[in-house]
């Protein structure tokens, strides 16, 4: 049984005739995950309210708003249907969270006890943070109450993770090869945290990116012009594989089923 979309890329080459290319796509429901990253509940009714003296999370207030507008129009209907059409849902948190939950302790590898030196220019780096996300942000924030949003919570057989080694034996284990990633920020953690789509594309899977079931972390001058985001789908759509759309990926599943 098979996903049947249409996937999109950026052609970077020839040079002087680059463009979007589009694609038929034919996944294998059994060998394919969605994963979604870093769906966190700050703003949610199940989570500690977004604090305007503080950076954290999705940053500025229009992408918290997107943020949550994308949880619950794409992701979860996309997890819905990804379950139904037998097509794995995968949970990637960061280690805040995770920490918190003994299930997304499974296969976790022990905090690494490498010693990096001692600090080239002691404070500076908590200066930085003080002055970018807010005093104290780790204690005083949203950043220490969040949590995954519940509505697009882990089933109980459903891998949770925040580690890349973690996923990829979780993955392995079930005979994945195709994922689709979804979640936040897409500049940022999408790309580049534990499990996201840099550390995985060393590890050859084949990656898709659902473009309009993420968001970066937009300024709020810039929100209408979505540079963060826009940016960092390109720059996955030329790097690392196709993008999708959820109504596409949600009518897949239906027609899989």
């Amino acid at each position: 049984m098979t996903l049947d979309l249409p996937g999109r890329y950026f052609r970077p080459i020839p040079l002087d005739a680059a463009g979007y290319e589009t694609e038929p796509l034919a996944l294998e429901a059994r060998k394919t995950a969605l994963v979604a990253m870093h769906c966190w509940n700050i703003g949610f009714e199940d989570g500690p309210p977004i604090d305007k003296d503080f950076f954290v999370g999705m940053g500025s207030l229009e992408s918290f708003r997107e943020a949550e507008r994308i949880l619950r129009e794409c992701i979860h209907p996309a997890m819905d249907a990804a379950r139904q059409a037998g097509v794995l849902v995968c949970h990637v948190e960061c280690e805040l969270i995770a920490r918190r939950h003994p299930e997304a302790q499974v296969d976790a590898e022990p905090p690494s006890t490498q010693d990096e030196g001692p600090p080239v220019v002691a404070g500076w780096r908590k200066k930085m943070e003080d002055r970018f996300h807010g005093k104290d942000y780790p204690t005083r924030s949203p950043l220490a109450a969040m949590d995954r949003a519940k509505i697009v919570f882990p089933l109980s057989d459903e891998p949770f993770i925040y580690q890349t080694a973690q996923l990829d034996r979780a993955l392995r284990r079930r005979g994945i090869e195709n994922l689709i990633y979804t979640g936040f920020a897409t500049d940022m953690c999408v790309l580049r945290a534990p499990g996201g789509i840099e550390p995985m594309a060393s590890r050859e899977y084949r990656l898709f990116l659902m473009r309009d079931a993420t968001v970066g972390v937009e300024c709020p001058d810039l929100f209408a012009e979505r540079i963060a985001t826009r940016w960092a789908i390109r720059y996955f759509e030329t790097h690392f594989g196709d993008s999708v759309l959820c109504d596409d990926f949600v009518a897949a599943c239906r027609n899989c089923r």
